[in-house]
């Protein structure tokens, strides 16, 4: 069969069309097609325009009749109104928001870096959009950061830096002098991934990039650069080795040569997974320089002493020597070796804790505690829901003795227990209520895993005296030099770690994760309903420094504002 050239139609797409008989499989597959539309559209289609429709079909057997251009079958206008639309996708991952950077000028005007769909420009505070960045080798970008002088001078960082298994590289960093509309690749094309990018406040042509690089091997293009003349020239002021790079870097308000910089040592393998193959190293740290990166040291009072993983920072700006930093490390979400087990299982009571079960063979059974009873207090101190006893069973360490106060069958009970030493996860009883969430220390995950890799937020006095060495949550007065851990909150720190401090009041705090994590308490405690509404995953979150309730949340489902602090 001898085939003439493409015709295009009016749409514009180009169409085969084939000399003889056409393929007799893709007219009954039409028909079929028709048939199926007919008998679901059949229940909102009026009568009389399914009784049309009906008479226009042949009857079987019969072939059906060609239609000229001409003749095409067209909807009738009065059919219109009984259709209903809905939205069938994309359903669930509609492009990751990795970054956002508003106008210090004008707060009206912001720019949105995706992980795959390049950058959108609003200058509407959002009302509408337009796309950026289309016409360059890669759409996958790391950061964006405008200018604080001059908000026609836009850089942009390409690479995604969330080292996932979903992850695109870039080549390098971009320039815009005119807003977005036209760009220049300005080097490091072998950086693979950004992390981060900095523009002095008063002189564009000063700017930090932390070059993460290679996801999946070494690469020498790591670590932070810095140039003075606007990207013309790059100098390296910050490089550990070459399986370390740069995921974060601030810069101290007021104090432009005064510098945060996170280094970041992880890898993937070849493999599909979530986690990468390594994720801490002993090349990830905190490092300050007060001298434009001339010099740098290395910050330790106050962190993990082991291997640390991916860092967050966020300098508090009513009070910049008040800084707040997410941190892993390598015991993140794991349990003190001492931990202690008292192999129960429960829930909240009216007042107090309800035991629902007794593991065989553990430290309650050997007690005589029940199932049934209700926990009044621990060591004198009352509880009120059976977080709250667990808290305070996990204050002491295996070895140590408790005495409880219970109610048993309305009569007051004393009950001294010995914690012991948590058995291995094999033989431990698995427990969970009916929404599967684990409801006591039994489990194989442990009490302070969030699972992914991540550890449980309010469990800051729980884990021992030593408790800071499983990261999350610090903050320093002193810019930095010294460290107190505020909370163990850290939601799947390699995908994350991100906090935010509210610029004009510090008591609310912000964690990005699965969900967005609030403190309205300067990180006493955590809430994980700040992004209420919103899709999952957050990976990005400005707050305007001169007023702390207008937020843009940027996630794996596109972006959210907020006037009243979410």
């Amino acid at each position: 069969m001898k085939s003439k050239k493409p015709t295009v139609d009016r749409n514009g797409c180009a169409a085969t069309v084939s000399k003889g008989r056409g393929d007799p499989r893709l007219g009954a597959m039409i028909r079929g097609l028709g048939v199926w539309l007919l008998a679901v559209g059949a229940a909102i289609v009026p009568a009389g325009a399914q009784e049309a429709a009906r008479s226009a079909r042949p009857e079987a057997g019969e072939p059906a009749k060609p239609v000229s251009a001409e003749a095409a079958p067209s909807v009738p206008e009065s059919w219109i109104p009984a259709f209903q639309w809905r939205n069938i996708g994309p359903a669930n991952t509609g492009g990751r928001i990795t970054a956002i950077t508003v106008s210090e000028k004008d707060s009206s005007m912001w720019w949105v870096a995706t992980a795959g769909g390049g950058l959108l420009k609003t200058t509407n505070n959002g009302v509408t959009f337009e796309n950026q960045f289309d016409h360059e080798a890669t759409v996958s970008i790391g950061d964006v950061a405008v200018a604080p002088s001059d908000p026609s001078i836009l850089w942009v960082g390409t690479g995604e830096c969330n080292p996932r298994n979903s992850v695109s590289w870039g080549d390098g960093v971009y320039k815009s002098t005119d807003g977005g509309k036209t760009w220049k690749n300005m080097g490091l094309k072998q950086g693979f991934q950004v992390g981060r990018i900095v523009v002095h406040p008063t002189d564009p042509n000063i700017v930090y990039v932390g070059v993460l690089g290679r996801l999946w091997g070494p690469s020498e293009e790591r670590g932070l650069y810095k140039t003075t003349d606007g990207g013309e020239k790059w100098e390296r002021v910050l490089f550990v080795d070459d399986k370390t790079g740069v995921i974060e870097v601030q810069m101290k308000p007021g104090e432009p040569d005064t510098l945060l910089a996170g280094t970041y040592e992880r890898r993937r393998d070849g493999f599909d997974t979530n986690e990468p193959a390594l994720r801490n190293g002993p090349g990830s740290g905190l490092w300050r320089t007060t001298d434009g990166g001339k010099n740098w040291t290395r910050l330790y009072k106050g962190l993990p002493e082991g291997n640390l993983g991916r860092i967050g920072v966020s300098f508090y700006g009513k009070n910049p020597n008040v800084v707040y930093l997410v941190v892993e490390s390598d015991r993140t979400g794991t349990e003190p070796e001492n931990a202690p087990y008292i192999g129960l299982r429960g829930t909240d009571a009216d007042v107090g804790a309800k035991v629902t079960d007794v593991v065989k063979g553990g430290p309650a059974e050997a007690a005589g505690l029940r199932a049934d009873d209700i926990v009044i207090s621990v060591n004198g101190v009352t509880v009120h829901s059976y977080d709250e006893f667990m808290g305070e069973i996990r204050k002491r360490v295996a070895g140590d003795a408790v005495k409880m106060e219970l109610s048993r069958e309305r009569k007051s009970v004393s009950a001294d227990v010995t914690l012991t030493k948590r058995p291995p996860p094999a033989t431990r009883q698995r427990a969970r209520d009916g929404t599967g969430r684990r409801t006591d220390d039994t489990a194989g995950a442990g009490p302070f895993s969030s699972g992914l890799g991540g550890q449980r937020g309010n469990l800051t006095e729980q884990q021992g005296p030593d408790g800071f060495q499983y990261g999350g949550v610090f903050k320093s007065t002193d810019s930095g030099e010294t460290w107190a851990r505020i909370n163990s909150i850290n939601p799947r720190p390699m995908y994350f770690s991100q906090v935010r401090a509210d610029p004009s009041d510090d008591t609310y705090l912000w964690v990005l994760g699965v969900s967005l994590a609030r403190s309205k308490d300067g990180g006493k405690t955590f809430t994980d309903d700040g992004g209420r509404g919103t899709h999952a995953d957050d990976h990005a979150l400005w707050i305007d420094p001169h007023d702390g309730r207008h937020m843009i949340l940027g996630n794996d489902g596109g972006l959210y504002v907020s006037y009243d602090r979410g």
